[in-house]
């Protein structure tokens, strides 16, 4: 059984059926529900996705409060909080080549987790590649 962490791209191409999200990778989350595991949603992604709503980069159908519920209760996700433990884990991820918070937090809360994210995002990628060894950090 495999837990799953989805990035914030992902969970919004999940939601609106976006081609760019691979048969493979959503094999793998149909996979992970199958077996038992769990899909999780970072509290993280949901603070990105108000700031992309915010600033008109994406649109929503619902208000993003309302836009999250009804991803949770049709997906089934799992919504995980933002604690003190990724906060301060995400400080220490200074070999990824770029500040993005975001990122650092979300790649802190799979190492938290000790599940996958499922991230399209090169440089997660490459730092998953390079360093993910030294942090326990996997993508999916």
């Amino acid at each position: 059984m495999t837990d799953l962490l989805l990035d914030t791209h992902v969970l919004l191409w999940l939601d609106n059926g976006d081609r760019r999200l691979s048969e493979r990778s959503r094999g793998a989350i149909e996979q992970a529900r199958g077996e038992g595991g769990r899909i999780f949603l970072s509290a993280v992604s949901v603070w990105e996705i108000a700031m992309l709503v915010a600033k008109g980069a994406i649109e929503l159908d619902l208000a993003v409060e309302g836009w999250v519920e009804r991803v949770l209760d049709q997906s089934g996700l799992e919504a995980v909080p933002l604690d003190h433990v990724a906060a301060s884990r995400a400080y220490t991820l200074h070999h990824l080549e770029h500040g993005d918070p975001a990122d650092r937090l979300l790649i802190a809360t799979a190492i938290g987790l000790s599940c996958p994210l499922v991230t399209y995002d090169d440089r997660i990628r490459r730092f998953a590649r390079t360093r993910g060894k030294q942090y326990g950090f996997a993508i999916l």
